[in-house]
């Protein structure tokens, strides 16, 4: 669980071509995507790309949401915005704020991918012991009203 589809898959031409037009349909800048380098689609701070890996695409049989959130929503899911910020990278705090801001400022995403970034969001801080409070945007995104 959490895992995504594999890391080594390698993304064809029309693999590519899908990826990029998710990032056009949510307005991300495409200069800063690579495609086939890195360990696995993550954001490098460093540099200021994302690689883009196998592991972009859902693992279709997970009950994660993390698994389960789509090409749209792993882009959408965005440590660009926060680029040179004090939070350690892979910090829960980093990835929650990651997930839970691109649920609400992103255009273009389903409600299924809402949903599926705030429990990305809220399921990062479980794992790391912290309990969320739900407010009244995570209640109407999670169970459609607050």
């Amino acid at each position: 669980m959490g895992l995504r589809r594999s890391p080594f898959y390698v993304l064809d031409e029309s693999d590519i071509e899908l990826v990029r037009s998710e990032i056009r349909a949510i307005g991300a800048d495409e200069r800063v995507f690579v495609f086939n380098r890195g360990r696995r689609t993550s954001y490098s701070d460093e540099h200021d790309i994302v690689n883009i890996r196998g592991d972009i695409f859902p693992d279709e049989y997970s009950t994660h949401p993390r698994d389960l959130m789509s090409v749209r929503a792993v882009l959408a899911h965005g440590h660009r915005p926060n680029r040179g910020t004090v939070l350690p990278e892979q910090s829960w705090n980093d990835e929650f704020r990651a997930s839970y801001l691109a649920s609400i400022s992103v255009p273009n995403l389903t409600d299924e991918d809402r949903r599926c970034l705030v429990l990305d969001a809220i399921s990062r801080a479980r794992e790391a012991g912290v309990a969320i409070k739900p407010n009244s945007y995570i209640r109407r995104v999670i169970y459609g009203f607050d």
